[in-house]
C-alpha cells in the first residue's frame, strides 16, 4: 500500500509539473505574440495616422461640433509637431471687452492619447489563444467599447474647455483634462475591455480549475 501511495504521489507530481510546463509555454507564447503585434501596430502609425486623424476629426465634429446656446467646437490639424490636432471650444455669445470671442484651445496627440491604447487592446485580443471567429467578434466589440471610452474622454475635455473659456472652475477643469488624458487611464480601460470581451464564465472556471490542480 505504501508503494502504491508513493507511486500515486509521483504520478500526481509529474502531472502537475506537466501542466505547469504547458501553462508556462502558453504564457510565453502569448506574451511574445502580444509584443510582436503591438510593435507592428505602432510602427504602421505613419501610414494609419493621417487616415485615423481625419476619422477622429470628422467623428468629433459630428458629435460635438455645435450644441446648445451658441457652443461651438472646432477640430483642426495642429501646427505643433508634437500633437496631431487642435481642439477649439468657444461660445458665440461669450465676448471680451473688445468684442472678440473668448476661445479655449487644447492640443491633442491622437497617436499617444488614443491609438496607442487601441493598438494595446488589439494586440491583447489577437494574442489570446481563442478560436479565430471568437477573437474576431471580441475585437469588433472591443473597438466599439474603446471608441465609446474615447468619446467620453473627449466630452470631458471639451466641457472642461468651455469652463475655462467662460472662466468657471478653471482649476477643476484643468484637473479633469489631465485625468482624462492620463496615459495610464487608457491602458487600464483597455485591459478591462479585453477581459470583458474575451473571457466567459466557463473560461474563468477552467482557469480556476487549472490553478487548483497546480496547488495539489
Amino acid at each position: 500500500m505504501g508503494l502504491l501511495a508513493v507511486m500515486d504521489r509521483e504520478k500526481s507530481s509529474a502531472r502537475t509539473k506537466f501542466l505547469e510546463l504547458i501553462s508556462a509555454r502558453k504564457v510565453i507564447k502569448f506574451f511574445c505574440l502580444f509584443v510582436l503585434i503591438y510593435f507592428l501596430l505602432m510602427t504602421v502609425w505613419p501610414v494609419v495616422g493621417p487616415v485615423y486623424s481625419k476619422f477622429y476629426q470628422a467623428a468629433g465634429g459630428f458629435l460635438f461640433g455645435s450644441f446648445g446656446r451658441g457652443n461651438v467646437v472646432r477640430f483642426s490639424q495642429s501646427d505643433n509637431i508634437k500633437y496631431d490636432i487642435c481642439i477649439t471650444a468657444f461660445n458665440r455669445h461669450n465676448l471680451d471687452d473688445n468684442g472678440e470671442i473668448q476661445a479655449s484651445q487644447f492640443y491633442h496627440s491622437i497617436h499617444y492619447g488614443d491609438y496607442m491604447h487601441i493598438a494595446f487592446l488589439t494586440a491583447l485580443i489577437a494574442a489570446t489563444p481563442l478560436p479565430l471567429k471568437r477573437r474576431a467578434w471580441s475585437l469588433v466589440w472591443a473597438l466599439i467599447l474603446m471608441h465609446v471610452f474615447i468619446a467620453l474622454k473627449l466630452a470631458i475635455v471639451i466641457f472642461s474647455l468651455f469652463s475655462i473659456a467662460l472662466g468657471k472652475n478653471a482649476e477643476l477643469a484643468n484637473r479633469n483634462i489631465v485625468l482624462a488624458e492620463h496615459i495610464t487611464t487608457g491602458f487600464i480601460i483597455a485591459f478591462f475591455i479585453w477581459v470583458l470581451v474575451s473571457f466567459r464564465s466557463k473560461d474563468l472556471v477552467a482557469i480556476l480549475k487549472k490553478a487548483s490542480l497546480r496547488k495539489k
